[in-house]
């Protein structure tokens, strides 16, 4: 059940989505090799590299390079759809640099000198191997190693492989910057301005990351279980400069959190939103390995976060989210941080109403499979318990929230509990 973190089961979903869209990914093999869009030898060297790396978590690039092969395919084009499948090989470039794959690597060339663009590297990183080929050879000299592997290195602004890492911008990063800032751009009709946080050493971003390290500090004081959740499913996370935009997360590049937040804000607030993003790649894992919501296409009805119009998978997921926030929100009321009560209760009663309207919206216009049945019926008995905490949500309070989320519509009907 999803309604209470659980680590172990964040994990194993993150482990299953990397497996199934390997099992996809052999599939469009398959197609690029009957269509002929790459040769037989290249085909079987890449399904090499799936396997020989299949033990390793799959990395945000992984599931980028997929979507983009998938997206070249449903457009008929056959130069995108070839370059988008050697890809592949691209995103193993860092494995090979690391071992895990001994033979050898078909990639996508940038230049006809030769040089091969690095999907984990900063933006437009090119490598240029030893010999200009489009067929990498398995054993790489130090030097090369040390190159690829330096211009992966150089994206990080935090390096502490214990922690959630802050990255700078690479091409797969930002390509969904791009599409998030058109996204704002429909919805508000306004330029939200994005860019990516870059620069270890500027004041700003080191406030930001002093805030960050504060935020999940917090989430393991009062619901471990919450932040060691957080920790199993997010890769990184991005921080990004601009307006009119908060947070995204997408598994078009699964495993990477994308925060636009003030460095005014409390830890409190970017505790919230580490939460906020995690829990929507938790509910993205989950619904493409076992699928919970089966209309997930609908649209029509309306949203207890946007006025757009939305389709319900998007309402299902914000009623997630609520749910994990209410609950984050109760854990630091009962807690001993003191400082942090009174905005965690006006955050309690904002993400409590976001809850039950989203219950009232997905419970009469959702259909569900068994499992999605049961996950519903765990997420209203969770609603039941978070009012008998504090009662109904009480306007007084969750109006008070409009900095970081936009200032509810409290007129929406209420899951009744």
């Amino acid at each position: 059940m999803l309604a209470q973190p659980n680590a172990s089961e964040a994990a194993a979903l993150r482990e299953k989505l990397g497996q199934a869209i390997t099992a996809d990914w052999h599939k469009v093999l398959n197609a690029a090799q009957t269509a002929q869009l790459v040769t037989e030898d290249s085909a079987v060297l890449l399904r090499d590299a799936l396997d020989a790396t299949a033990g390793a978590p799959r990395r945000s690039e992984f599931y980028a390079a997929y979507f983009s092969a998938l997206d070249a395919f449903a457009a008929k084009d056959r130069k995108a759809a070839t370059r988008a499948v050697l890809g592949l090989g691209n995103v193993f470039v860092e494995d090979a640099a690391r071992g895990l794959v001994r033979t050898p690597l078909p990639v996508a060339q940038a230049t006809g000198d030769g040089a091969v663009p690095l999907p984990a590297g900063s933006v437009g990183s090119h490598w240029t191997p030893s010999r200009n080929t489009a067929v990498i050879g398995p054993d790489l000299a130090p030097d090369e190693r040390d190159a690829i592997l330096g211009a992966i290195s150089e994206t990080w602004i935090t390096k502490d492989p214990k922690r959630i890492r802050l990255r700078t911008e690479t091409d797969a990063i930002r390509a969904e910057v791009a599409k998030y800032s058109d996204q704002t751009r429909e919805i508000s009709r306004l330029d939200p301005k994005l860019s990516v946080v870059a620069g270890a050493q500027d004041a700003f971003t080191q406030s930001l990351v002093r805030n960050y390290e504060a935020g999940l500090s917090l989430i393991e004081e009062v619901l471990p279980e919450q932040a060691a959740e957080i920790t199993a499913l997010t890769e990184y996370v991005v921080a990004l400069k601009g307006q009119h935009f908060v947070g995204g997360s997408d598994i078009v590049l699964f495993g990477a959190s994308f925060l636009r937040l003030d460095t005014s804000w409390s830890p409190l607030c970017f505790a919230d939103h580490l939460t906020h993003e995690a829990t929507h790649q938790l509910l993205h894992a989950k619904q493409e390995v076992h699928p919970l919501l089966l209309n997930r296409d609908a649209t029509g009805v309306s949203s207890p976060i946007r006025t757009d119009p939305r389709p319900l998978y998007g309402t299902y997921h914000a009623t997630f989210v609520f749910l994990r926030l209410a609950r984050l929100m109760a854990a630091v009321l009962r807690s001993s941080a003191t400082q942090w009560h009174q905005e965690a209760q006006v955050r309690f009663h904002r993400h409590l109403l976001g809850l039950l309207q989203g219950l009232a919206i997905i419970e009469e216009h959702g259909q569900y499979s068994p499992e999605g049945r049961q996950e519903l019926d765990a997420w209203i008995e969770t609603g039941r318990e978070l009012v008998a905490l504090e009662g109904m949500p009480d306007p007084q309070l969750y109006n008070r929230l409009d900095w970081d989320y936009d200032r509810p519509d409290g007129s929406l009907p209420l899951f009744a509990v």
